[in-house]
């Protein structure tokens, strides 16, 4: 008799390729807001100031009018031209960033709690289209 143990299955699987894209799209929308070359800060550091970019929550002297408009058209543009990611505009780009950082601290949380058992995995709550979108910019699609 064989007395082989049969492979359990990683059901956290999807939950680790969530991270990952969230991960990879959030240092990618960093890196774009790096590059506009527009910002005060020399480097963005975490995804709170590209938030606080977008918002227009940050220091900006002398310039009237709502910078933040400025940095949400410029980051639209930015995955249209770069990732070819086709319905994300100054008016939404808000809620694709909220949903790299969700989807990253989420699955993270999730990844973290199932240390020691991977056959079962909870769901991930995340909008599709954010989602597609997100895998885009990660590369993955």
């Amino acid at each position: 008799m064989n007395s082989t143990i049969p492979p359990t299955m990683d059901r956290m699987f999807p939950v680790s390729t969530l991270n990952r894209i969230a991960i990879v799209a959030c240092e990618r929308i960093m890196l774009m807001m790096n590059n506009t070359g527009m910002l005060l800060q020399p480097k963005i550091q975490n995804m709170q100031q590209v938030l606080a970019y977008l918002s227009g929550q940050h220091i900006d002297v002398g310039c009237c009018g709502d910078r933040g408009d400025f940095f949400r058209r410029k980051l639209a543009e930015e995955l249209y031209l770069t990732y070819s990611v086709h319905g994300v505009t100054h008016n939404n780009i808000f809620e694709v960033v909220s949903g790299a950082i969700l989807l990253e601290a989420d699955t993270r949380l999730i990844l973290s709690e199932s240390t020691l058992r991977r056959d079962v995995a909870p769901p991930v709550k995340i909008d599709p289209q954010v989602l597609d979108i997100l895998a885009r910019i990660a590369g993955i699609h």
